[in-house]
């Protein structure tokens, strides 16, 4: 039995802009809240260590200093193809009475994914003063800083190529009077194993 299920929980304390309106940008984080089996690398990456089903959720703080609004759209990519029908579009408000417009995309989305595969969010927009903001600590009421992107990685199941389960743990091999037991990657830690034998 697996006791500890991978996970992943990565935010971004940066801004982070669009250079143009016809380019697809990666969202980048720049620091790991938990990793257990899910890795961050190049910035946008995020890799998992074992085979299965995998809801990703986000939470993207974006920022509109227009007068009107503007639309941003956020999708993924596995292994730097576009997931298809993965893609949402979200209308940022305008700026008015001097307060840039402000909206939180969020959504989750269940990623089918290979042992080292990886996948990244990508987005674009339809005006360069579109960002992704982040917000320092605010004073009256006093309360905690905005990450400008926060993402977090659950393992939901087997994806089905073995009979693991929801558990990671399985016959992989079995002949009379012996078989071989397979579980999630050794690189998931506090890892938890409990194997019943019969005879």
């Amino acid at each position: 039995k697996f006791m500890n299920n991978p996970y992943g929980a990565f935010q971004d304390t940066t801004d982070q802009m669009a250079a143009n309106t016809t380019t697809a940008y990666a969202v980048t984080f720049d620091t790991t809240d938990f990793s257990n089996g899910v890795t961050l690398a190049s910035g946008s990456r995020l890799t998992v260590a074992d085979a299965g089903i995998w809801n990703c959720q986000f939470s993207i703080q974006f920022k509109n200093t227009t007068n009107d609004s503007q639309d941003a759209e956020i999708w993924f990519r596995k292994n730097g193809t576009n997931i298809d029908n993965s893609n949402s579009r979200f209308s940022i408000p305008n700026s008015h009475g001097g307060v840039d417009g402000h909206l939180i995309a969020a959504l989750n989305f269940w990623i089918e994914l290979n042992a080292n595969d990886y996948f990244e969010l990508m987005w674009s927009t339809t005006s360069t003063a579109v960002s992704i903001q982040q917000l320092p600590t605010q004073t009256s009421p006093t309360r905690p800083a905005t990450p400008s992107a926060i993402l977090t990685v659950n393992f939901a199941s087997s994806n089905g190529t073995n009979a693991a389960g929801d558990y990671g743990v399985y016959a992989s091999a079995q002949t009379k009077g012996s078989a071989t037991l397979t579980h999630f990657a050794n690189s998931t830690s506090d890892k938890t194993y409990a194997y019943i034998l019969v005879g």
